[in-house]
C-alpha cells in the first residue's frame, strides 16, 4: 500500500528572522600551536565585542563593529607605505612639512609626497566608508522601525 503524496509540502529549511544575529564566517584552518591559540583568543574577543554591540544597538552595532574592523585594516594600510619608505629610503615621511625639507631634485622628495598623499587618500576612503555605512543603516532603520 502506498501513501498519497502530501498536497502542500512544508519547506525543511527554516527562514532566518530579522532579529537573529548573522553568523560569523569561520576563519581558515590553522596548523600550528601558536596559530590555534591566536585564533581562539581573537575569536573569543571578537565574539564578546560582537554580542555586546549587537545587544546594545542591534544591527547598527554590527555596522559599528564592521566600521571598527575597516578602521583597523585601513590603519594597517596607512602604516605600510611609511614603513616601506622608512626601510628602503631610511627616512620617516609622516607629513608634508618633512617633504618640503627634502631636496627638490631627489627621489626621496617625490617618494615623500607619494607616501603622505596616499595616507591622506586612505583617510578620505575610511571616512567615506564610515559615513556611507551609517547613512545606509539610518535609512534602513527609518524604513524598517
Amino acid at each position: 500500500m502506498t501513501t498519497p503524496p502530501n498536497p502542500s509540502p512544508t519547506p525543511l529549511t527554516p527562514t532566518p528572522s530579522q532579529s537573529s544575529p548573522t553568523p560569523v564566517e569561520p576563519s581558515p584552518p590553522v596548523s600550528t600551536k601558536l596559530g590555534t591559540f591566536t585564533q581562539k583568543l581573537v575569536m573569543n574577543v571578537l565574539e564578546v565585542v560582537d554580542q555586546v554591540l549587537y545587544g546594545l544597538m542591534g544591527q547598527l552595532g554590527r555596522t559599528v563593529f564592521g566600521s571598527i574592523q575597516d578602521a583597523i585594516a585601513i590603519g594597517i594600510l596607512l602604516k605600510l607605505p611609511g614603513l616601506i619608505g622608512e626601510k628602503i629610503i631610511g627616512k620617516d615621511f609622516s607629513s608634508w612639512d618633512i617633504c618640503l625639507k627634502e631636496n627638490f631634485l631627489g627621489s626621496s622628495f617625490y617618494a615623500c609626497f607619494i607616501i603622505v598623499t596616499s595616507d591622506f587618500m586612505l583617510w578620505i576612503v575610511l571616512g567615506g566608508r564610515i559615513i556611507g555605512r551609517f547613512r545606509a543603516d539610518l535609512k534602513d532603520l527609518k524604513n524598517n522601525p
